[in-house]
């Protein structure tokens, strides 16, 4: 797993002793990091794909089918609650990961907390979570293979607070002056500033502007945090 960071500030946030669901877990490198390591001794690894299950599957040996046990299933649906749960929902964007929260919201409102990891739409989420008052404990970068990820830790309740600046870049990245996400604002403000150019001058259809406005609106407070900070 060293070669897996992403994973590792995933597995990182984990408390010991946790019931631990893993939505989507492909390959199932968590559910057996968690295993091998004592981190956890029951274990649910679910996919929307039993072929990609499988993947898992094949790799349990009579002790770690103990701990981890595998389901064919759509998000939480069809999942028992326990006492002393966590779900982990990785490896997917933020409209997916929306998407799966909103179609159990009791039983993730009753989960202890959840862990999500996007790479996309991460702001989406992030609101959805803050109308749904949902606590967002954790919010940092993560970089792996050329791509950021943002990694969350999320409890139902005591919502905070956001700025603009939080819903698209995440509080602690801001707080900490993250350098991932030193480097991701310049990725951002130049990408957007040609999109936006480009709209103004080829399009008549100026649909996806606000959007577009609205991000470098949140670059430009960012920078604007730093600078009071200083």
């Amino acid at each position: 797993m060293n070669d897996k960071k992403r994973l590792m500030d995933i597995i990182n946030l984990i408390d010991y002793g946790k019931n631990v669901i893993d939505v989507g877990t492909d390959h199932g490198l968590v559910p057996l990091y968690l295993a091998k390591n004592n981190i956890s001794s029951n274990i649910l690894a679910t996919d929307i794909s039993a072929p990609s299950l499988k993947k898992l599957e094949d790799q349990l040996d009579d002790d770690l089918s103990k701990i981890i046990k595998t389901k064919v299933a759509d998000g939480f649906k069809g999942i028992e609650k326990e006492d002393n749960q966590i779900a982990i929902i990785a490896g997917m964007g933020g409209n997916t990961i929306v998407d799966i929260i909103d179609a159990s919201m009791e039983f993730a409102q009753n989960l202890e907390y959840m862990i999500l990891e996007s790479n996309i739409a991460t702001e989406k989420l992030r609101l959805f979570l803050y109308n749904n008052n949902f606590e967002i404990m954790r919010d940092f970068l993560s970089f792996e293979n050329g791509k950021y990820y943002d990694i969350l830790k999320v409890k139902y309740g005591n919502k905070k607070e956001m700025k603009i600046s939080d819903i698209y870049y995440g509080f602690e990245n801001i707080e900490n002056k993250n350098q991932l996400l030193e480097e991701k604002l310049l990725i951002d403000r130049k990408k957007n500033q040609i999109f936006r150019e480009n709209i103004i001058k080829n399009s008549k259809n100026y649909d996806g502007l606000d959007k577009i406005n609205e991000r470098l609106e949140a670059i430009d407070e960012v920078y604007e945090r730093w600078k009071l900070e200083n």
